[in-house]
């Protein structure tokens, strides 16, 4: 309110019907968009110093992949150190968070939980499959398509999970670092690589680029066992636009010409949300392609490395 004083705003203005008040004291276009990068820009104007955005509202700023019920909640998260209040706002949750392990890093003006101490402060929330998924954002970012950096390293990851020994969720937080991965460019492919791993085949490299016999880049598969040229490609809805369409058969063509059998996958295998996972359908699907180019149940060689 005293900044809208201070910039010659009259009182009643503030009670128009086109602004909304999503926190006391706060005023927002309602036009815009509510969203949790919306409301945490709200609540940042009346954020004392020793808050913390944390947990899942620092997750979705980050651009973490989580389950579709937590990219919903609008609710915000905030965190302090001991010794200071709890945030009590409405639309907020409080957490109390030990100094060392909220490392605080500024993204957009706005003072957020890192995100290897993010990623930890998940596992009271996720099951161990998602946090693979967070996991393996964290140190693949959007590089193999050329996009985006890693936001950290897989040591980073190592050394948050040591400063938060013992908090809830720390068993999952080690199950989930042993399956982290560089390469996954979705939450979808990091749960196909799991499922096939789980039915026993060996375990493919995400986002491999294959080559041609000159040594020339053909295409990248979602998932690839180069051992056996086998990969395997997901087909989402968004594939149905006719030119995505052509660009996916001349990319199908050319991965043929190469001598790689590829496998289809779609939503009937791994849904968006995770919560369909059709894992024996699919992985005897890829097992009789394999099984097609050599492999035998019991080979579990062409296991890519862990990852930066």
């Amino acid at each position: 309110m005293e900044r809208a004083r201070l910039a010659g705003v009259h009182p009643s203005r503030l009670d128009a019907e086109d602004l909304r008040r999503p926190f006391h004291g706060v005023r927002q276009g309602v036009g815009v968009p509510e969203t949790v990068a919306s409301r945490a820009l709200a609540y940042a104007e009346r954020m004392p110093p020793r808050q913390v955005f944390s947990h899942v509202t620092a997750a979705l700023l980050w651009g973490m992949p989580l389950p579709h019920r937590l990219e919903r909640d609008l609710r915000l998260h905030v965190a302090v150190a001991p010794g200071s209040t709890r945030p009590l706002a409405s639309g907020v949750v409080g957490h109390v968070v030990r100094a060392d392990r909220l490392g605080v890093v500024a993204l957009g003006g706005l003072r957020l939980a890192s995100p290897a101490d993010t990623w930890c402060q998940l596992a009271s929330l996720l099951e161990v499959d998602d946090l693979v998924a967070v996991g393996d954002f964290l140190v693949t970012g959007q590089e193999p398509s050329g996009r985006s950096a890693a936001l950290c390293t897989r040591s980073e990851l190592e050394a948050a999970i040591r400063r938060h020994r013992g908090c809830r969720g720390a068993i999952r937080l080690r199950a989930a670092l042993a399956l982290v991965r560089y390469g996954s460019l979705s939450r979808r492919e990091t749960f196909m690589r799991l499922d096939l791993l789980r039915a026993g085949l060996p375990e493919p490299t995400p986002n491999l680029v294959v080559s041609d016999a000159n040594g020339v880049a053909v295409a990248m598969v979602d998932l690839g066992f180069a051992e056996y040229r086998v990969g395997i490609e997901y087909q989402s809805d968004l594939h149905r636009d006719p030119a995505r369409y052509r660009s996916d058969v001349r990319r199908l063509e050319r991965l043929l010409d190469a001598g790689w059998l590829i496998v289809q996958a779609t939503a009937d295998d791994v849904s968006a949300d995770g919560r369909l996972r059709n894992s024996a359908e699919f992985a005897d699907r890829v097992a009789k392609r394999l099984r097609a180019r050599g492999w035998r149940p019991g080979a579990r060689r062409g296991a890519p490395p862990a990852g930066p």
